[in-house]
């Protein structure tokens, strides 16, 4: 096992090592105000990022610039940073960590802000961890937080404080917005976009929407068909009797795979969903090892729905082709599902041996064309099909080609 698990894992870092880097277009500006134009890495970061990955051409060697180095960075028709030293509340949203205090407790950092709209009323974005703040300023004035923070109350309630609306009341005023309009409006960046969006559409200023993105593929349905050859091994301690499927053992599978993508890193983490339904036959006369009269027809047979749930990697792509690689977590409900070992001497009893339901992993690596089809090999390590049954034990591990076309 561990020599195929180590095999498995050098292909996945071989085609890694073979991945292109995402370097977009752009610029950043330095301390000197010297703006530099180059390929930027586009790493769509989760959090905010505090550094970069560029180069000059294509050509060049890879560099890295800091927030302490560049006053902005851009990569063009995606995204834009600019650096602020600036009041920050980190105040916690988990309720044992919560304080009594409605009001912020700032302290200043150098940020890098995402900005969200660029206008003559401009919104920002700060992410950390979990951690989700907005910034925002009008023309030339200074960047401030958007005020929101839970806290608890004297009778231990969780209470909020959505002084952000207030701001915004103040500082951007519009005949088309109106008090009510604003007292619905909740911390959240949908929402916010959408107001400032109309704000500087109020006043007739131009204003960039930088994410105004290409629509993304959040979540894919998949029929997943496939082929799977497996390898049984069965033995009882006690009476040292051994039966090992001398050949693989082919069948069947068909699931249904339901693919959630996460929105960061370039859309290149999912969670996965696969109820899969199986179904496996085989049939084997063993001599036995203590006399040559005897022999042992061992016949197993199992029928069981795979629960798996899983995490996918896409390792690189390009405009057709997606490569990436699975981890699978399976919880395998068994039913109607045994091995049963018979004696050619008449008269012996047959032992059944119940095949039960459990858990196990398995690693993956596939392909999916960008018209919906999809392969992935997978391999399922060694692990006992009886869980231990009295004396009785076994090894059964198993490699299946999946197919794939996505519904949606």
């Amino acid at each position: 096992m561990f020599k195929k698990i180590t095999l498995f894992l050098a292909l996945i870092l071989g085609l890694n090592s073979f991945t292109q880097s995402s370097f977009i277009k752009g610029y950043y500006i330095n301390n000197s105000n010297e703006k530099i134009n180059c390929l930027i890495k586009n790493v769509d970061w989760l959090n905010n990022p505090t550094e970069f990955k560029y180069k000059l051409s294509e050509s060049s060697q890879q560099e890295t610039q800091t927030i302490n180095l560049v006053k902005e960075f851009v990569i063009i028709n995606v995204a834009k940073y600019v650096r602020h030293n600036i009041n920050i509340d980190r105040s916690s949203n988990v309720i044992n960590e919560m304080g009594y205090d409605k009001n912020p407790i700032f302290k200043k950092e150098q940020l890098f802000l995402k900005v969200l709209i660029e206008g003559k009323a401009n919104l920002y974005l700060y992410e950390d961890k979990g951690l989700v703040r907005y910034f925002f300023n009008k023309d030339l004035t200074e960047v401030k937080q958007l005020i929101f923070k839970n806290y608890l109350t004297d009778e231990g309630m969780v209470a909020k404080n959505n002084e952000f609306r207030r701001q915004l009341w103040n500082t951007l005023k519009c005949e088309n917005i109106s008090m009510d309009q604003l007292a619905k409006i909740n911390y959240r960046q949908s929402e916010l976009i959408k107001f400032f969006s109309k704000y500087n559409e109020c006043i007739n200023s131009e204003f960039v929407n930088y994410q105004k993105k290409q629509k993304r593929d959040l979540f894919n349905l998949t029929i997943r068909p496939g082929l799977r050859s497996s390898s049984l091994s069965i033995g009882n301690r006690n009476s040292r009797r051994n039966f090992d499927f001398d050949k693989g053992i082919t069948s069947l599978r068909l699931g249904l795979e339901a693919e959630l993508i996460l929105g960061f890193n370039n859309s290149k983490w999912s969670l996965l969903i696969e109820p899969t339904y199986k179904n496996f036959k085989t049939e084997q006369t063993f001599n036995s090892i203590f006399t040559s009269d005897e022999e042992f027809f061992v016949a197993a047979n199992q029928k069981a729905l795979d629960l798996n749930f899983g995490v996918r990697y896409y390792i690189s792509s390009n405009k057709k082709i997606n490569i990436f690689t699975n981890i699978i977590g399976t919880y395998t409900k068994s039913f109607d599902s045994s091995i049963t070992i018979t004696s050619s001497i008449e008269g012996k009893s047959v032992e059944k041996l119940d095949i039960t339901s459990g858990g196990n992993a398995a690693i993956g690596i596939g392909c999916k064309h960008r018209a919906g089809y999809s392969m992935e090999l997978r391999y399922l390590p060694k692990h006992d099909l009886l869980n231990g049954l009295g004396a009785w034990g076994s090894q059964f591990s198993s490699v299946s080609i999946l197919f794939g076309y996505t519904i949606f």
